[in-house]
């Protein structure tokens, strides 16, 4: 379908610099091309999802940009993916399934940030909220990345989650049968939304994990993204610069809604809700919106500054799992799962496994990791006859040194359960 009363030219050579330049600059863009063409259709909005650029960079249209007008990109480098260009301020011829639209996009600053509009024309206003559909679909949908949420929108994130599921999460050691625990906990309730629903029930999950640092929090939270394959928004802050705390945490709920089943992170709870806050996170978890199909998985290593109401309240979050330091036979079999990875020459002997693991009372998995990490470090710098395990004993009593510096706690008995 061919539009040449625009392809020949513009009746108005001054359109975008001239709404740039009005009070109104979306409403004076929009009049204009009322009037200029008004054998066209135009329909216009303001969503971030409408990214004609990454929906062509996945080969699902063509855009052209017109030769006769300025087009004004901004270009950005990003390490490990090079260039990356964003159409700012421009027109575009689109060929998408045959059909041929014109999208010109507008952005200006105001006082709380920039603004962006879009204007879709055709002879066809269903061709035009077709094409918007398209784009905005495609967008939304979260294939082969992680959701990230950060500074008041989402962002994708492919690296983080190539790097997530090409690792391997069978050395992830969890006391007793922790880890089977909690693979079988999300798995079954993956395949029971039926069951769920016969008997009236919210298909929702809720789990809260809680302990020390460095005692397999995170490595469980990425495990599992792996192992159930649904997509996976991850929050690292509400704060947002032109925006509300509120708003950010309406935004990323109503989100994971629209993208379940899916997994919702909260890492680090304690840090992302104030009390100014928690009454618009409560109400967004187990408010009057149903969060179907949406597993929350939030972390925190000081469930003591949470607040009553998200620790004790089942319905909310419906399991507590918790990571203790490891006791003894826990550790044990960690060395023994690090020491198999070593090589030959740097392997401990039984005999300095048990030592390891009888020096590292206390020690969390992160610490004991740093054990073997430091000790390999050192031994190859040296290369020091008498063998890796003296060099081992002498980063146990560096590290633990280190724990008593910052935490005195670290050296006490094995914490329980709260």
């Amino acid at each position: 379908m061919g539009l040449t009363t625009i392809e020949g030219g513009l009746r108005d050579d001054h359109l975008l610099d001239g709404a740039l330049q009005h009070s109104a600059p979306g409403f004076a863009l929009g009049e204009r091309l009322a009037q200029l063409y008004p054998e066209l259709q135009i329909v216009e909005g303001t969503t971030a999802l409408f990214n004609v650029q990454s929906f062509a960079n996945d080969g699902k249209c063509t855009i052209e940009a017109r030769r006769d007008l300025y087009q004004q990109y901004d270009t950005d480098w990003v390490p490990d993916h090079g260039f990356h260009h964003r159409p700012t301020n421009a027109w575009l011829t689109v060929t998408w399934e045959g059909a041929s639209l014109q999208v010109v996009l507008l952005a200006w600053e105001a006082r709380y940030g920039e603004n962006t509009r879009y204007y879709v024309m055709s002879r066809s206003r269903d061709s035009c909220k077709a094409f918007i559909e398209a784009v905005c679909r495609w967008n939304h949908d979260v294939r082969g990345e992680i959701l990230v949420y950060a500074g008041g929108c989402f962002s994708k994130h492919t690296k983080l989650y190539e790097a997530i599921t090409a690792s391997s999460f069978d050395q992830l050691v969890l006391e007793g049968s922790l880890k089977q625990q909690i693979r079988d906990d999300f798995t079954q309730f993956l395949v029971s939304r039926t069951t769920y629903e016969e008997h009236g029930v919210p298909w929702k999950r809720g789990a809260l994990f809680i302990g020390p640092p460095g005692n397999g929090k995170t490595l469980c939270v990425k495990d599992l993204v792996r192992l159930l394959a649904i997509p996976c928004l991850y929050v690292q802050s509400f704060e947002a610069q032109f925006s509300t705390v509120q708003a950010s945490i309406e935004e990323v709920f109503r989100r994971a809604r629209s993208t379940a089943p899916c997994i919702l992170v909260l890492e680090d709870i304690d840090s992302l809700l104030t009390d100014d806050s928690r009454s618009y996170f409560l109400n967004e978890l187990d408010g009057f919106a149903v969060n179907t199909g949406v597993i929350t998985l939030a972390t925190t290593n000081h469930p003591e500054k949470l607040d009553p109401s998200i620790v004790q309240r089942p319905s909310r979050f419906d399991r507590k799992y918790h990571f203790v330091l490891p006791d003894a036979a826990t550790r044990a079999e960690y060395v023994t799962s690090w020491n198999e990875r070593l090589r030959p020459a740097l392997r401990l002997s039984e005999p300095g496994r048990a030592r390891v693991v009888e020096l590292t009372h206390g020690f969390s998995f992160a610490y004991i990791q740093e054990v073997f990490v430091s000790s390999m470090m050192r031994w190859m710098a040296t290369r020091d006859s008498i063998g890796i395990l003296p060099v081992a004993l002498a980063q146990i009593d560096v590290l633990r040194e280190q724990m008593q510096s910052v935490s005195p706690e670290s050296s006490k008995p094995d914490s329980k359960p709260l």
